[in-house]
């Protein structure tokens, strides 16, 4: 797939012809669950729907926990109910909490959540279904993924990186929910979605999916699965750390009993990582990539390492 001229706007707003067929779902295909927790992202919400019915996938189970939206967010779940196996709107205590009234009604064997914003790329189910059918060992495949702007146009790709037992808190495989596919099994294993955290809730179950089953549990595909949006409104912010970033950062350092930053084993741990970023970012992208990448974590933390 070449995505910088993948036409994603004509995927995300226009429906297939299957969406006007009811079909039965195909027992012979792992059923894919995803949870879309949202909060009056209305403007948005139509073409993450239409990036998951329009995968072609028939065994998909949709459901969207909304906060209470008071934007046009209904109006477009009414549009698409039909296609849609549970959802509520009503007051929630978080994204966390919604994600875990999610889980608590789905019924798939992967599981899978997108915010209202973001979306997938054609093809990610089929993709990863046939992963999770010829790897029945792993837990978690996940790929790459790109950013787009609000009219859904590719402004930058991103590879992911090997598994690896992280030391740090900001220590990830440069994926994210947006390229992201569990098995249940491991998701209840989790325990689900820490709730006192705001932003960094996929990093901390990706952290505890980690520790659960292993690299060996978790399966890279060269492809790209998803994408996340830039937009005025959006609640994280790759271009510098948030006050609630950092908190959520210091959370999860003391939750997983991470070595200190400022201690000579986490100097070591960051050194570490920062060199396999390294590596692995001139492999898959090449220098220019590898040059924007850390150039971006400078601004955005001030320090490489």
């Amino acid at each position: 797939m070449n995505v910088k001229t993948l036409d994603i706007q004509g995927f995300v707003t226009k429906p297939v012809s299957m969406l006007d067929v009811n079909f039965e779902p195909d027992s012979a295909l792992p059923r894919i669950s995803v949870i879309v927790p949202s909060l009056n992202q209305g403007r948005f919400l139509e073409r993450t729907i239409l990036s998951i019915l329009n995968q072609g996938y028939p065994n998909t189970e949709l459901i969207i926990i909304d906060g209470g939206s008071t934007d046009e967010t209904l109006s477009v779940i009414e549009k698409y109910e039909k296609h849609i196996s549970y959802w509520v709107s009503e007051p929630d205590k978080g994204q966390s909490h919604a994600l875990n009234k999610g889980l608590s009604v789905a019924k798939g064997d992967i599981f899978a959540w997108q915010n209202s914003d973001d979306i997938y790329l054609p093809g990610a189910f089929k993709t990863v279904s046939r992963v999770f059918i010829s790897h029945p060992e792993i837990s978690v495949c996940y790929g790459n993924w790109v950013s787009i702007d609000e009219k859904d146009r590719v402004t930058n790709i991103h590879y992911a990186l090997k598994p690896r037992i992280p030391h740090a808190p900001f220590e990830n495989m440069d994926a994210y929910n947006q390229s992201m596919f569990w098995r249940f099994d491991c998701c209840r294993q989790c325990g689900g979605f820490d709730e006192n955290l705001t932003c960094l809730m996929d990093t901390d179950f990706i952290m505890r999916s980690m520790r659960l089953v292993g690299p060996e549990g978790f399966y890279k595909v060269d492809a790209f699965l998803g994408a996340f949006r830039w937009h005025g409104s959006q609640k994280t912010d790759f271009n510098e750390m948030t006050e609630k970033q950092l908190a959520d950062e210091k959370y999860i350092e003391n939750k997983f009993q991470f070595p200190s930053k400022t201690s000579l084993l986490g100097k070591y741990y960051r050194m570490r990582y920062r060199f396999a970023q390294l590596f692995e970012s001139l492999l898959y992208g090449g220098v220019v990539y590898t040059a924007k990448k850390f150039v971006q974590t400078y601004r955005r933390r001030g320090r490489f390492i």
